[in-house]
């Protein structure tokens, strides 16, 4: 090997490193998208399989807005760092038979559908929802190899501080659970006297549980957050364009 060739090498070596130190950087609470003009929240070093990749552990999120508080040790990974647009976000949805799509269809009132939710911290343990989305019917996506991509008909004013939820109008299965706790948890919807959800061998308590609606559907209203989920982890990610927002193009969240 030449003298030429060794100094060509150690460059490339020395790009290598310099470009796996910014990845390493980005996957903090900065959440920038390499490469782009846009901020992905969300982003963490491990990301789990659903709950429902395994039919023995399946288990849905009903009924009910979250946003996840801490993922894979990221401390509020869903809280908007600057002024922008929410464009698009984004849902890993499992592969689930035909028998379990009918059952929770039956127990939580039709197809999975979800929202995504620009929430702002009021007094104590409230959110009021500034906006939302449209709602999105998730059946013909599930299955789908990776994550899918739910871009917004109209892009959300957001601001520095908001948290991004999401909610299960019906029944999402883009859930994780045992997970690590001290760094895995997420805020539901509900009232203090709510957190405990029943569990489905005793089916009259599980039904009457979830005929009431926690999800936060209406916009302008203010609930409480007062349901901590720990060891489960909401898999979604959403996209953030600083100012102005930009022409509709591609959207491929970093890993």
């Amino acid at each position: 090997m030449t003298s030429k060739t060794v100094k060509i090498a150690a460059a490339m070596v020395g790009a290598a490193v310099l470009a796996a130190s910014a990845v390493a950087a980005d996957r903090g609470n900065d959440h920038r998208a390499a490469g782009a003009k846009s901020i992905i929240l969300g982003k963490t070093k491990n990301y789990p399989d659903p709950a429902c990749a395994n039919s023995r552990t399946c288990q849905v999120v009903a009924r009910v807005t979250g946003v996840q508080m801490a993922a894979d040790g990221v401390r509020r990974p869903f809280q908007v760092p600057e002024d922008g647009q929410l464009v698009s976000f984004w849902l890993q949805l499992p592969k689930l038979t035909e028998s379990q799509v009918k059952s929770f269809n039956k127990l939580f009132g039709g197809e999975p559908e979800a929202r995504v939710a620009v929430l702002r911290h009021g007094v104590r343990t409230r959110y009021r929802l500034v906006r939302q989305s449209e709602s999105f019917p998730l059946k013909d996506e599930l299955g789908s190899k990776g994550r899918v991509t739910f871009r917004l008909s109209q892009p959300l004013e957001v601001k520095k501080g908001d948290f991004i939820g999401v909610s299960a109008v019906t029944w999402l299965p883009s859930f994780a659970v045992g997970l690590r706790a001290a760094g895995n948890f997420w805020l539901a919807s509900r009232p203090k006297s709510r957190c405990e959800t029943p569990s489905s061998r005793n089916m009259k308590r599980f039904e009457r549980y979830y005929k009431r609606n926690d999800a936060q559907l209406q916009t302008s209203t203010a609930k409480p957050y007062e349901c901590t989920y720990q060891t489960a982890r909401l898999i979604y990610w959403a996209r953030i364009v600083p100012g102005e927002p930009e022409p509709p193009g591609s959207d491929t969240p970093a890993a």
